[in-house]
């Protein structure tokens, strides 16, 4: 602005110079014009009743006379009515034309006076002529030469250089100083606009009045600008703070393929924990798993949302491509990729074809045994009431067996729910452990098996029938896995904040390829002594779930031959 403002100041100045230059040489030249025309009319006024204008030789020391008297050369003429020139004080010895026509001559004869000024042929230069008359038959022209307005200009050119130089010096100087003093305010104002938008008052600097709008419009807009900016910082932050924290993968890309945003979970799920986003990064640079890379094009292209499962290092994962639209056109700008982790999801799915399978197959041999030994009375293929007895009492016994696995599946049911009973209370795991051993005693001295009881008073919130069936099925693991003349101890402790249970026999134990087993329903590491011993293949499936339920860990420590302990560890101690 400041060149700007000074380039038009010098550029006013110099045209304005200019024209005064050119406006002063016209006035001059018309000055001077007007100054010879008087002189020479002066002249011929006090020389026209010259009497003796007949006699040549007079007349040339008259004529002579006056133009020693002058600084300018003249030129006198005496011409006839017919035109003829009778005496010419340049051209003496030559015959001049007729000077009838000269305007000036001709206004002579007619008012008694006449001038004209015009381009003289003879002289080569402009020409004034001035005539009156001093006869009835002759009138005196007096001449003189006037130099053209070009001649005069290049005549004061030298003056009128030194002057424009000058005033050229004074105009710069002066607009440099205008310049600096005119936008003093502005600059002042520039550099203390920070504090002018802040606080709405500049201390210390002087503002032009014209200037106190634009200063207050500044202010409003560095409002709403604030404002605007507070608003995208906000919805910035809930956006990355919301994706942050999602467990699902987040990627957003748009139609040229380039990253615009990622969370933690989307690098964790894809496997590249390190990728560091930078501008212009493209998904190829993060993804090198051509069906992904295959869906993320046809998503764009065709402009459809997909979706698309793929496993990945024992884990399932589902890629949902979702193209962002344009708000009118609905063109695909970009994509948005969620990532999410079913692998719980299909370990469930497993998991249920699986347990449908065992409980149609557990529920499948009892009956299959009861249809059959009562197809065989029925038809009287048993007769003897010996064998009726023992064929009833094998009916009694997979019908006893088939209510158990039901009833075990219900009680893994409800447990599974997740929902802690209502009737939670503050119970003592000691009376717990001595109610178990007395019940289980009777089963313990027929197989010849050894319980011994070791425990301390350990109170938890929990349900009681829900606590009594965790220690029921891991003592009856540990009689009915065990070998005759073997041990199973009972013990229970505190330790700081925690109760430990632990149950341990001197039983088969448990080889090490089945270990990672042994916890899921209906899995049993010897299926014919399950059956011989009435196991259904649930105990220590519920004996896990209630322990998660209640916040407990499971530790098993195994060695075939040797025996197992399961120690199961609540740290919620009341």
């Amino acid at each position: 602005m400041k060149k700007r403002l000074f380039l038009i100041i010098m550029l006013i100045s110099v045209v304005s110079s200019v024209l005064s230059c050119v406006m002063t040489t016209v006035v001059y030249y018309s000055f001077y014009v007007e100054d010879a025309e008087n002189k020479l009319k002066s002249i011929v006024e006090l020389t026209k009743d010259f009497e003796n204008w007949e006699d040549e030789g007079k007349i040339n020391s008259s004529v002579n006379k006056i133009l020693n008297a002058t600084d300018y050369s003249m030129r006198f003429t005496i011409i006839r009515k017919n035109g003829e020139v009778v005496y010419d004080s340049r051209a003496k010895n030559e015959s001049l034309e007729s000077h009838k026509d000269r305007p000036e001559v001709a206004a002579a004869f007619e008012k008694g006076h006449g001038e004209d000024t015009r381009y003289s042929s003879t002289t080569k230069t402009d020409m004034y002529y001035y005539a009156v008359k001093i006869s009835e038959n002759e009138v005196l022209r007096v001449s003189r030469d006037i130099r053209s307005i070009n001649s005069v200009f290049i005549g004061i050119l030298p003056v009128l250089v030194l002057l424009f130089v000058f005033l050229l010096v004074i105009v710069y100087a002066s607009a440099n100083s205008f310049t600096r003093r005119v936008l003093k305010p502005v600059k002042e104002m520039t550099r203390s606009l920070d504090e002018m938008l802040e606080d709405g008052e500049v201390s210390g600097v002087e503002i032009y009045d014209e200037f106190e709008s634009l200063s207050l419009k500044i202010r409003e807009q560095k409002i709403k600008i604030n404002q605007y900016i507070d608003e995208l910082k906000h919805e910035r932050d809930t956006i990355g703070l919301i994706t942050e924290n999602m467990k699902e993968g987040f990627i957003l890309i748009n139609k040229n393929r380039q990253i615009l945003s990622i969370n933690t979970s989307g690098k964790h799920m894809i496997g590249n924990d390190k990728f560091d986003l930078r501008p212009s990064r493209n998904i190829l640079e993060l993804i090198r798993n051509s069906e992904i890379l295959q869906q993320v094009e046809n998503s764009i292209e065709k402009n459809i949302h997909t979706i698309h499962d793929i496993k990945k290092d024992g884990r399932h994962l589902r890629y949902y491509f979702s193209p962002v639209k344009e708000q009118y056109s609905l063109k695909a700008t970009g994509l948005l990729i969620l990532i999410e982790d079913i692998t719980n999801q299909k370990n469930a799915e497993i998991m249920r074809r699986e347990f449908s399978a065992n409980v149609s197959h557990e529920l499948k041999t009892p009956l299959t045994t009861i249809i059959g030994f009562a197809e065989m009375i029925k038809e009287g293929l048993i007769t003897d009431s010996d064998s009726i007895r023992k064929y009833c009492g094998m009916i009694n016994n997979e019908g006893l067996r088939l209510i158990a696995l039901i009833e075990d599946i219900m009680r893994l049911s409800r447990i599974e729910e997740g929902v802690r009973p209502e009737e939670n209370s503050n119970i003592n795991l000691k009376e717990i452990a001595e109610e178990t051993a007395a019940l289980l005693s009777p089963k313990a001295e027929e197989l010849n098996i050894h319980l011994e009881v070791k425990v301390v008073d350990a109170f938890i919130k929990a349900n009681r029938n829900y606590m009594s069936e965790l220690m029921y099925n891991l003592v009856d693991n540990g009689i009915k896995y065990n070998k005759s003349g073997g041990f199973v101890y009972i013990s229970v402790k505190k330790d700081g904040r925690q109760i430990i249970i632990s149950v341990s026999d001197t039983g088969v134990g448990i080889a090490e390829e089945y270990q990672d087993r042994i916890f899921e329903r209906f899995y049993r590491v010897d299926k014919s002594r399950s059956k011989e011993t009435g196991g259904t293949g649930l105990g220590l499936s519920i004996v896990k779930h209630i322990a998660e339920l209640y916040n407990g860990k499971i530790e098993l420590k195994t060695k075939e031959d040797e025996g197992t302990e399961i120690t199961v560890t609540f740290s919620c101690l009341q």
